[in-house]
């Protein structure tokens, strides 16, 4: 009987170790403190995530000496997917060699809000030994950032032009209300598409939500949306998960 047991744990133990290794690994970058995202991606993750991919987290702190020194980043190694909530910092050379290099591999990213810039200082001074990043955006976002309209302006969030058929988009109730202020993107560049748009009062829409494709063959979902209220919007959080599995796949 105690053969018959022991035989069982090592069976269950097995199944679950062969399991727990084959799942993708996603890791995080927050260092960001206007959308507080350092609280609501762990919250989403937990809720909609972590059942089916490894999480790990990279945090830097919001003020002080440390606020471009990013922890646990050697975690960016194992990663399979980057998930990146940052604004304006400039982490350490290895640090940044190591996203570089998880892109030259032509694996994806997932940014949102501040990610599109993410790498690059306003009026802080450089640290010696770290980096930024200024074509970030660009290159690797796909975007156009230059600004935001004012925050008491509230934005409608619809269709884009051809991208009904898209992955990221099923089951995504439209439109939606989001009171993130619209950031100006247009015009995007030619090799991103645009999923969402964006409209306030007054002015032209813009891309909340595109996709595109890194010169290294990489998949990369931005969205401009992320604002602490989103994130309890079923269509914001079916969004996200849509475009972490269309990443993986």
């Amino acid at each position: 009987m105690k053969a018959i047991y022991l035989a069982s744990i090592l069976f269950f133990s097995f199944h679950f170790n062969v399991f727990a290794s084959s799942q993708k690994n996603i890791t995080f970058l927050i260092a960001e403190r206007e959308y507080n995202t350092k609280e609501t991606l762990p919250k989403f993750t937990k809720q909609h995530l972590s059942k089916n991919f490894s999480i790990k987290f990279c945090n830097a702190p919001n003020e002080g000496e440390k606020r471009n020194q990013l922890s646990n980043s050697s975690a960016i190694r194992e990663a399979d997917l980057l998930f990146i909530s940052v604004r304006r910092r400039a982490f350490k050379e290895e640090t940044m060699e190591l996203i570089r290099l998880h892109i030259l591999k032509g694996k994806p990213i997932i940014g949102i809000r501040t990610a599109s810039h993410a790498f690059q200082l306003r009026k802080e001074k450089l640290p010696i030994g770290h980096q930024e990043w200024p074509e970030w955006d660009r290159e690797i976002i796909g975007g156009n950032y230059h600004g935001h309209y004012g925050k008491e302006l509230i934005c409608t969030v619809q269709l884009g032009i051809n991208s009904r058929h898209h992955p990221i988009l099923e089951k995504i109730k439209l439109p939606f209300i989001t009171p993130a202020s619209l950031y100006r993107n247009s015009p995007l560049p030619e090799v991103s598409n645009a999923l969402l748009v964006g409209s306030v009062k007054g002015f032209s829409p813009e891309p909340v939500a595109w996709v595109h494709r890194t010169k290294f063959k990489g998949k990369v979902f931005y969205t401009s949306l992320g604002h602490e209220e989103d994130f309890q919007k079923e269509s914001f959080q079916i969004l996200l998960k849509n475009a972490v599995n269309w990443c993986m796949n």
